[in-house]
Parts: C-alpha cells; sequence; structure tokens
C-alpha cells in the first residue's frame, strides 16, 4: 500500500486518511461489495491510531504548558474545556507523562505552508516570567487551582 501511494502521490498517505480507509474497507465488506481487510492492514491502522493519539496528546499538553506561561490562569483553562478545575488538572496530570515518551517526527511541510522556523523568535517565547506547568510540582497545583 505504501508503494503503491508513495508512486501515486510521492508522499505517504496521511495518517488519518489510512485509518479511515482500513475503517471504510471494513464497511464495504460488511455490505458485500469488497474483501475484509487484512489482519496486517488492521494491525497497522491500530499501530497509526495509537502514535495519532500520543502526537496529540503530546501537543495538548504542550500547549496547556504554552496556554499557562502565556498568563491564562488554569481556572480559566479548565472553562475553555469544558471542564472542572479538577477534571481538567487530571486530564494534565495523565497526559504529562506523555511528553517522554517517544514520537515519530512530524511529517514534512505541505508547499507553500509556514513551519515554525520560519515564525518570529518571539511567537516562541514565554511573555510572562512564571513556571510552566511541567515545572510545577503536585503540590502547586492547589495554589494553580484557585485551591
Amino acid at each position: 500500500m505504501d508503494e503503491v501511494l508513495w508512486e501515486a502521490r510521492e508522499r505517504p498517505m496521511p495518517d488519518r486518511d489510512a485509518i479511515d480507509a482500513i475503517i471504510t474497507a471494513s464497511a464495504r465488506a460488511q455490505r458485500g461489495t469488497a474483501d475484509h481487510p487484512g489482519l496486517v492492514e488492521v494491525a497497522a491502522a491500530l499501530v497509526v491510531l495509537g502514535a495519532v493519539r500520543l502526537n496529540l496528546d503530546q501537543t495538548e499538553a504542550r500547549l496547556l504548558n504554552t496556554a499557562q506561561a502565556s498568563g491564562m490562569s488554569f481556572d480559566q483553562i479548565a472553562a475553555i474545556f469544558g471542564l472542572s478545575a479538577e477534571a481538567a488538572l487530571e486530564r494534565y496530570r495523565q497526559l504529562k507523562p506523555r511528553l517522554d515518551e517517544p514520537a515519530a517526527p512530524p511529517p514534512p511541510p505541505l508547499p507553500g505552508r509556514a513551519t515554525a522556523r520560519d515564525e518570529p523568535n518571539w511567537l516562541h517565547r514565554p511573555t510572562v516570567d512564571q513556571p510552566i506547568w511541567d515545572e510545577l510540582d503536585d503540590e502547586d497545583w492547589g495554589t494553580c487551582a484557585g485551591q
């Protein structure tokens, strides 16, 4: 499959599209209009899903750090998510260890799209002199959540 995609598109299929292709193939098979995807293809889609989930979890954790470093309070961030402060705190505690898990490098940018390297340096610096969530211990969370 990767070889065909490389020849046809000169790049691998995006992760979400690859997962959706397996789901679509299975739906067609259940309707009797195609063969079921093989176990290897389904297993590969599950592996890709795990990698996508890891990438999204790491992105969310980094964005939470960025929001806090930008001066947003933990209560404000929790309100944006529509969660209680306790639920948002638990979510962050689950995400934080995922930052240390190895992830695949991001795909190359599409032609004509800006990358982080193209952005001015000031976009990557915290504007508020306070610790980011990664630097806080669990004891510090009580003060961040207004407890």
